[in-house]
C-alpha cells in the first residue's frame, strides 16, 4: 500500500462525541471509570498482548492490529499499576481507530512492527496527526462523559464555594484543583482531565453554576 496518499476523513468533534457516547452505550453503562480493558477482551473479543519494551520500540503504549484481531501493549506498564490510568486512555485510544476509521485502517495491513514502522514513515505526518488527534478525542469522550463530568464538576464547585470566594480566585488555579479529584474519579490522568474541563465555560470568564 502507498502510505503517501493516505487521507484521513474529516470527522467533526460532535460526530465522535456522539460515537464515543453510541459505543458506551452498546457495551458499557453509566458507571465510572469506564472498564475499557473489559470492554476489549470480553466484549469486542479483540486479545490484549502485553509485549516486553513495546513503548521503547515503538514510542508508543499499545497498539491495534489492522486486522482487529489484538491490541499490543507494553509489558512493563501493564503489570505496573501506576500506569493504569495511561493504559486505560491509551486503550480507549486504539478502539477510537476501531471505530472511527475501521475501514480504511483495515486496508493499513498493519500487524507487524516492521509494518508499523514503514506506516509511520511514509504516511504523510499532518494526515497521521489527524487520525491520531481523533482518536484521542474518542477517548476523552468515551472516558469522560461530558454530561457526567459536567454534574460531576457541579459538585466540587459546590464544595470549593463553602471555602473560598470564587470570583476573587484564579480560574486557572481552580481548573487545577477540581482536574486532581475528578481524574481519579474517572480514571483518566489529570492532565486529561484537565484539558477535559477546558471545554466548560465556567473556566472561561463563564458564570460559575
Amino acid at each position: 500500500m502507498d502510505y503517501t496518499k493516505i487521507k484521513a476523513p474529516y470527522i467533526s468533534n460532535e460526530k465522535i462525541k456522539k460515537k464515543a457516547d453510541l459505543f458506551r452505550q452498546k457495551f458499557w453503562d453509566d458507571s465510572i471509570p469506564v472498564d475499557i480493558e473489559t470492554i476489549i477482551d470480553v466484549k469486542l473479543k479483540i486479545d490484549i498482548i502485553p509485549l516486553l519494551n513495546l513503548k521503547q520500540e515503538c514510542d508508543s503504549d499499545a497498539l491495534v492490529s489492522s486486522d482487529w484481531k489484538s491490541v499490543f501493549v507494553d509489558q512493563n506498564e501493564y503489570l505496573d499499576d501506576r500506569y493504569q490510568n495511561r493504559l486505560r486512555f491509551s486503550f480507549a485510544h486504539e478502539i477510537g481507530h476501531f471505530v472511527l476509521h475501521k475501514d480504511i485502517y483495515s486496508g493499513f495491513k498493519i500487524n507487524t512492527f516492521e509494518e508499523f514502522y514503514r506506516f509511520i514513515e511514509k504516511i504523510p505526518k499532518e494526515q497521521y496527526n489527524f487520525f491520531e488527534t481523533q482518536a484521542n478525542k474518542f477517548a476523552g469522550y468515551l472516558l469522560a462523559p461530558r454530561e457526567l463530568v459536567r454534574e460531576k464538576l457541579n459538585v466540587e464547585i459546590k464544595k470549593v464555594k463553602r471555602k473560598i470566594d470564587l470570583n476573587s480566585f484564579d480560574k486557572m488555579l481552580l481548573k487545577s484543583y477540581i482536574a486532581n479529584p475528578l481524574s481519579k474519579e474517572f480514571g483518566i490522568s489529570r492532565e486529561s482531565m484537565d484539558i477535559v474541563l477546558s471545554e466548560f465555560n465556567v473556566f472561561n470568564n463563564g458564570n460559575y453554576f
